[in-house]
């Protein structure tokens, strides 16, 4: 193979293994798992929720327990739109656009937003260096999101 098809191939297998890594955060939010959501971050990771009042939590054992702190909502989150630049062999970074499907004080909620993401490639695996949240509307299903947020 040709050295550039075999780079082009290479950074297609990359981005495949980023988007498995955003795939697997949806997976470990469904089994409410925080010790394995603490393992897809580096070990000074961020995760930025600050957006929806929950505030940024650095380093796996905060981001451990921030997540164990979620589970309650029963979460259902699904990905779209990942779009992901290769920067060098151990970092990327990425963005996708999410819905989210969850309770909240009793009442079901829907929302969506985008997540901006840093990458980093620890002892082979890609890991999440930082997650934000940006935030475009969480409302109970009830209303909907005419009007709410950034839909207006």
């Amino acid at each position: 193979m040709d050295s550039e098809l075999e780079r082009k191939v290479n950074e297609l297998w990359e981005k495949e293994k980023i988007r498995e890594l955003t795939y697997r955060y949806g997976q470990t939010i469904e089994r409410r798992d925080e010790e394995a959501m603490s393992r897809l971050y580096t070990e000074d990771g961020t995760v930025d929720f600050s957006e929806t009042g929950l505030g940024v939590h650095r380093g796996r054992a905060n981001i451990k327990d921030f997540y164990a702190t979620t589970w309650t909502q029963r979460v259902k989150a699904f990905f779209t739109n990942h779009l992901i630049e290769i920067i060098d062999d151990r970092h990327a970074r990425g963005v996708c656009c999410y819905e989210n499907r969850a309770v909240r004080n009793g009442e079901s909620v829907m929302g969506a937003g985008r997540l901006h993401d840093e990458y980093e490639k620890v002892e082979g695996l890609w890991k999440f260096r930082s997650r934000r949240l940006e935030l475009f509307y969480s409302v109970p299903v009830q209303k909907g999101w005419i009007g709410v947020g950034k839909m207006k």
